[in-house]
């Protein structure tokens, strides 16, 4: 089969590898879409806890295509080395999903990851309830944007998004979004002022962030803030004060899927499908031919939607 292979940590190049063979409590799945997420960068540079422990590997953590018995699903985490971008795929059967009727497969397998990171940081991770304000650090990107969606959806009162880009901040209003905060080159101070008049004091925090964007969101926090660790954007540390924490009251929890269990992550993917098929939310993607897995490499660290890699597409005239 052609797929996108790893024979040295870095960036995969498309060519042949075996085909998967089914084994107990394994599928094989025929891929019609695989999306490329920073984590799929970091593990093909051999420097993430899933990295593969012996080359040649295909790399992919997830995508959406049909079992051999036509069912339409969802998988992640497919078994070394058959990953998802590739013709076929080998994964755990307890890992699939299977899709609504009118849900196209790139849509649901940029809902997988990304969509994931949006909804539950909120929900199971942020514990939000209705009313509460939202603030979302580094929300302009494709998991923010859908946070943003997902927390209009849940019914938060107001729903601020914090970032660089005054022009994607901007964006995100037609989303939902209630108020923008650009970071520009305010102290933390200034920045925390900032936030708390746009939120009205935040009582959820999404961080894609971290760093001192972070510190400065919890300091616009109501009591019992909440603030939900994702991402490190905005750098790997910060120092947060004692006193600060106690004041507030305020948690801070660290976020993966994972640590909620399948049944909770499948809960959470099958609400998104449905707002999806109901056209309550956006997924922003672009379809790209597998064949171009190592120009899309290059080029998703710089795009605001997924790239969603396509097994059965021929290559583009670009």
């Amino acid at each position: 089969m052609k797929a996108a292979v790893l024979t040295e940590f870095g960036v995969p190049t498309y060519t042949d590898h075996d085909n998967p063979a089914p084994a107990e409590g394994l599928e094989v799945i025929d891929v019609a879409a695989a999306t490329l997420n920073a984590v799929d960068i970091v593990i093909a540079a051999g420097t993430h806890y899933l990295s593969p422990r012996s080359l040649p590997a295909v790399s992919g953590i997830e995508g959406a295509g049909t079992t051999q018995d036509g069912r339409r699903v969802y998988f992640s985490l497919p078994v070394s080395p058959y990953g998802s971008m590739a013709q076929q795929a080998l994964v755990p059967t307890a890992s699939l999903v299977e899709l609504p009727d009118g849900l196209d497969f790139s849509t649901a397998a940029t809902l997988g990851n990304a969509g994931l990171a949006a909804l539950m940081p909120l929900t199971h991770g942020g514990r939000m309830t209705a009313g509460e304000n939202v603030v979302i650090l580094g929300g302009t990107g494709v998991v923010g944007r859908l946070a943003v969606q997902a927390a209009r959806l849940l019914g938060a009162g107001s729903v601020t998004v914090v970032g660089r880009d005054e022009a994607a901040l901007e964006s995100t209003r037609d989303l939902g979004a209630t108020a923008t905060v650009a970071i520009g080159d305010r102290s933390v101070d200034e920045l925390s002022s900032a936030i708390r008049q746009a939120s009205t004091g935040a009582d959820v925090i999404v961080d894609y962030a971290w760093g001192t964007v972070a510190l400065a969101a919890l300091r616009a926090g109501n009591r019992r803030v909440r603030l939900v660790q994702i991402g490190d954007r905005a750098g790997a540390e910060t120092t947060v004060p004692a006193q600060l924490l106690r004041s507030l009251g305020a948690s801070i929890v660290g976020f993966m899927p994972m640590h909620y269990g399948p049944d909770a992550t499948s809960q959470a993917y099958r609400t998104l499908t449905d707002w999806a098929v109901t056209g309550q939310i956006a997924v922003q993607y672009e379809n790209v031919p597998l064949a171009e897995v190592t120009s899309a490499w290059g080029r998703a660290p710089y795009t605001r939607h997924k790239l969603v890699l396509l097994p059965g597409m021929g290559r583009s005239c670009r």
